[in-house]
């Protein structure tokens, strides 16, 4: 048995079937995908149903499938007649934010929109059962999957979605250790858990100057970044070009692969 993780798909299902066939994944395998399985590319939605039939595979929601759930519970609401002014800082409400050209999610919105709703009903069902952080043990090894980050309280194996605070579900799925101020390393230890190894996307490693001979992100390691051990498996999908790559890892060997978004 292998345990693979992935992270930061952004709807290309073809990439996703590919790294299936690439690891060879079996019935004897487990695969956990770290959110952001939508928006940006075209078949987000094939990719949840496609995780939903799979025993072994789990999805950890990430901040696009968060701001799915709050667009949808909102054109819900409105349709109710219930139009409370729920906006953000930048004067956004949770629909407008999820179809901002920031976020990539119209297209997600319109193959949402267009299923029955049935179909709608069982995909927002599914998601609100979804984790927010699963610690899982492999060896003497304790990994810590998330999409991004943490909380500084212990909340032991695992944290859901459906028991945390909005709060801590926007902490752990939008923060970054590599946005966090630096000054808060210095005084404290941010995360509960400082032995495991913090596995996560969200952040693409191109951006960390991560990138291969070809130009192509790759998946970053470090085994003391700001005081943890690391690996951030976001090789830009979202980046929707010749440097985007799906990356993933197995656990049991630390062996990586890698399936381009565009050929060469």
């Amino acid at each position: 048995m292998s345990t693979y993780v992935l992270s930061d798909i952004h709807g290309q299902y073809n990439a996703y079937m590919k790294m299936l066939d690439q690891i060879h994944f079996s019935k004897k395998d487990f695969l956990y995908v770290l959110g952001d399985v939508i928006d940006r590319g075209p078949d987000g939605i094939r990719i949840i149903q496609d995780i939903m039939t799979k025993k072994n595979a789990e999805l950890i929601m990430g901040n696009h499938e968060f701001m799915l759930l709050n667009a949808i519970d909102y054109l819900r609401d409105r349709e109710n007649g219930i139009d409370e002014a729920r906006k953000n800082s930048d004067g956004l409400n949770p629909f407008e934010l999820w179809i901002h050209p920031c976020n990539g999610g119209e297209g997600t919105c319109l193959e949402f929109l267009s299923l029955p709703v049935e179909v709608q009903n069982s995909l927002r069902d599914y998601l609100r059962t979804l984790y927010l952080i699963k610690r899982i043990k492999i060896g003497t090894k304790t990994y810590h999957l998330s999409h991004s980050y943490s909380l500084k309280k212990p909340f032991g194996k695992e944290l859901s979605f459906a028991k945390a605070t909005a709060e801590q579900t926007e902490e752990i799925v939008w923060e970054s250790l590599f946005d966090k101020n630096k000054s808060i390393f210095w005084t404290e230890k941010p995360f509960a858990y400082v032995k495991d190894i913090y596995v996560f996307g969200h952040i693409f490693t191109q951006r960390l100057g991560q990138m291969n001979e070809k130009g192509k992100g790759y998946i970053y390691k470090s085994d003391d970044y700001r005081g943890y051990k690391i690996i951030d498996v976001d090789c830009g999908m979202a980046l929707n070009g010749r440097s985007s790559q799906l990356g993933c890892i197995c656990l049991e060997t630390g062996e990586e692969y890698y399936v381009p978004l565009l050929e060469d």
